[in-house]
């Protein structure tokens, strides 16, 4: 290998934005916006800012509900873990990214599947389709699982109206049916990511704000400084909670300026890690091992649980066009629906039918398996413990080689990722199977 071939290798990143993907022509204002020269071409992209609020959105939902119960589970010792996952997360994705462009500027992969097929062949994609396939749909499922039990919730204590759970995830699913169809790419969603994001800052701030008045109520509680038998089954919790690497691909080619890529992932996971941070510690300080998850649970009724709940509802149903987006956008590809092969009609039919069938197949597992925290624990050991980091940096080791990790180091950081990310997934796995079986079974 001649020696710029590998400086090419080393430093992916002056390649990004080789191929130019169809966007919309919606621009958002944006202050995180770098230099514009090597992007020039790319002036329908979507901002930095956008690419910002679309991780936060995607990432930080359900993961601000369930983490204070990983804290329950796994005890203190999990808040070093959430911390150091995170690092990990900025670690292994900006690698992911990096495999994109592992083809020497001759063109841009689009998704984590394709670079999977590239570094292993059939076995990589195969492996890599089944989570990211299990993700993709598996997390809409939870959302409107959630969103079912919060409107239920809400109708019944305020209007005491009393739909069911089943009718509610229905209707949740109509109303976002709507802009997962008409919204053909990421950026034409991201629209969606910033009011969902705001609707996470309110909820971090009440259910933070609360804890610390309920505090001097709540004295009695026991905590645990570490629970090693739960601690697989937090990690999963922890894995789901910094889940969102499906749909990364999809983000970073929306961006008007890819290189910032690295840039506004950090401070995009460093904001969602202060939110959890917020949430998690107050709520186990206050409630200790009687957390529960959702952790508006724990909440006293009051105006402040209600707009917990409408909030944290809203957020989680409008990211749902986003992942499903993201998911639609490779079967889309797949099937090769797209206006040069069918024309702008036949185009837009066929990719609604195709993002119709998916939304009513996640009703229907939606109102089979309709169990919160426990789906949260199999997708986040199941899907996330594989595809967040395990896969990233197995990829981009095939693609660029072993021999380009920056020394012993990193060689050693990226063989801790391995290994922690490994025993999370297989022992969380066998725990989140274990206890689904159980919400199954006694229900029956």
């Amino acid at each position: 290998m001649s020696e710029s071939h590998l400086s090419n290798r080393r430093n992916p990143w002056k390649n990004y934005g080789s191929t130019t993907l169809e966007t919309s022509d919606i621009s958002v204002v944006d202050d995180l916006d770098l230099d514009l020269q090597d992007d020039s071409h790319r002036h329908d992209k979507g901002s930095n800012l956008s690419a910002y609020f679309n991780i936060v959105c995607v990432v930080a939902g359900s993961g601000t509900l369930g983490i204070p119960y990983a804290i329950q589970q796994g005890g203190w010792i999990t808040i070093l873990l959430l911390i150091l996952s995170a690092i990990m997360n900025v670690y292994s994705n900006i690698k992911l990214i990096e495999c994109l462009y592992h083809d020497d500027n001759k063109s841009r992969r689009i998704s984590i599947s394709q670079v999977a097929y590239d570094a292993f062949g059939n076995i990589g994609l195969g492996f890599v389709s089944f989570f990211f396939n299990s993700l993709s749909i598996g997390c809409p499922i939870l959302y409107l699982i959630l969103s079912g039990e919060n409107f239920e919730r809400l109708f019944s204590d305020i209007f005491n109206i009393s739909l069911g759970m089943k009718n509610w995830i229905i209707i949740c699913a109509s109303l976002m049916c709507v802009p997962f169809v008409r919204f053909k790419t990421m950026k034409e969603a991201s629209w969606l990511s910033i009011f969902g994001t705001i609707s996470t800052v309110m909820v971090v701030f009440v259910v933070f704000i609360t804890s610390i008045i309920e505090l001097p109520n709540n004295r009695d509680r026991h905590h645990k400084l570490i629970n090693p038998r739960h601690i697989p089954i937090a990690l999963a919790t922890v894995f789901f909670s910094y889940g969102g690497n499906i749909v990364y691909p999809h983000i970073e080619a929306s961006m008007k300026h890819p290189k910032a890529w690295p840039k506004v992932f950090s401070l995009a996971t460093a904001t969602i890690t202060i939110f959890y941070l917020l949430v998690c510690i107050p709520a186990y300080a206050t409630y200790g091992d009687a957390t529960l998850s959702p952790i508006y649970k724990n909440l006293p009724q009051g105006l402040a649980v209600s707009i917990t709940i409408i909030m944290i509802t809203i957020h989680v149903l409008l990211a749902l066009p986003i992942y499903q987006t993201a998911f639609a956008l490779e079967i889309e590809e797949y099937l090769s629906i797209n206006i040069t092969t069918l024309g702008k009609t036949r185009e837009f039919t066929y990719r609604a039918i195709t993002r119709v069938f998916t939304v009513i197949f996640t009703v229907y597992i939606a109102i089979t398996f309709p169990y919160f925290a426990d789906v949260m624990s199999l997708l986040g050991a199941l899907g996330n413990g594989v595809l967040l980091n395990i896969m990233p940096i197995s990829i981009w080791i095939k693609l660029f080689g072993w021999n380009c990790l920056n020394g012993w180091k990193e060689k050693s950081w990226v063989i801790s990722i391995l290994l922690f990310s490994g025993f999370g997934a297989v022992i969380g796995t066998i725990d989140a199977i274990r206890a689904l079986y159980l919400d199954i079974t006694n229900t029956n």
